[in-house]
């Protein structure tokens, strides 16, 4: 049979047809892919764990040292109490004694509100959730320099990553006028805009030199979170030195 002119002629090749062999590929592909995805969540999760046994561990020990002082406590006034009964205690003796119990009572106080802000990260049940401005702490051994403390925390039912940036800003009076400073202009240590990054909760620390003459007044906290749920806080705290 003569061949059509000007067409042109293909090779055709005969392949057996195995459908099993193609299922059999295929299912493969998909036990390879679902044990990735087994073997990415069991990373994932073992870290989330390490770092829930720490914070976990760290509040056992603070609960354990509760238990401890307020044992000393009963077993302290017990001896007030003895030796009142006994008439064997002096005036000097009684006033350490009393002293012992002041400082005692006062750790427990710092213990109850450590457990209570571990519970609220840990555990929280407050409506107002997200980024929080905790509380600030200052104080001055020495005239002019002032040491802070400010802490942030995240109170939110799964602790991802947060972070941004926080602006510390100090008001008062200098011979008698209105002043206001940065915290870049007075501590040395942050020419830099200050950031945080955390799970559940961040100190940001550091040292000041107040300007001579200069009278603080309040303090003023800015903090701006980024991402897909940004915030922006602000809180004011009075000056608790008395001027510094």
């Amino acid at each position: 049979m003569a061949a059509v002119k000007g067409s042109k002629q293909h090779q055709m090749v005969v392949v057996p047809y195995r459908p099993l062999y193609k299922a059999m590929i295929f299912l493969a592909f998909l036990l390879a892919l679902a044990a990735f995805s087994w073997l990415t969540y069991q990373f994932g999760n073992n870290q989330g764990l390490e770092l829930k046994v720490e914070v976990v561990r760290e509040k056992d020990l603070i609960i354990k040292q509760l238990a401890e002082s307020r044992a000393r406590v009963s077993e302290m006034r017990q001896q007030i109490a003895d030796l009142t009964v006994g008439g064997e205690i002096d005036n000097r003796a009684n006033e350490e004694v009393r002293h012992t119990i002041e400082n005692l009572q006062n750790l427990l106080a710092e213990q109850d509100e450590e457990i209570s802000f571990y519970k609220g990260v840990m555990l929280p049940n407050v409506a107002n959730k997200g980024l929080r401005i905790e509380r600030l702490d200052v104080s001055s051994n020495v005239p002019g320099r002032v040491k802070y403390s400010l802490l942030l925390t995240q109170v939110v039912d799964k602790h991802d990553y947060v972070q941004g940036g926080v602006q510390i800003s100090l008001f008062g009076q200098d011979d008698g006028l209105e002043k206001t400073f940065q915290i870049s202009e007075l501590d040395q240590d942050k020419t830099e805009a200050i950031k945080f990054r955390f799970r559940y909760f961040q100190n940001i620390n550091g040292e000041l030199q107040l300007p001579e003459g200069f009278v603080p007044r309040e303090v003023m906290i800015v903090a701006q979170s980024s991402g897909s749920n940004a915030q922006r806080l602000e809180k004011k705290f009075d000056w608790p030195l008395n001027g510094g």
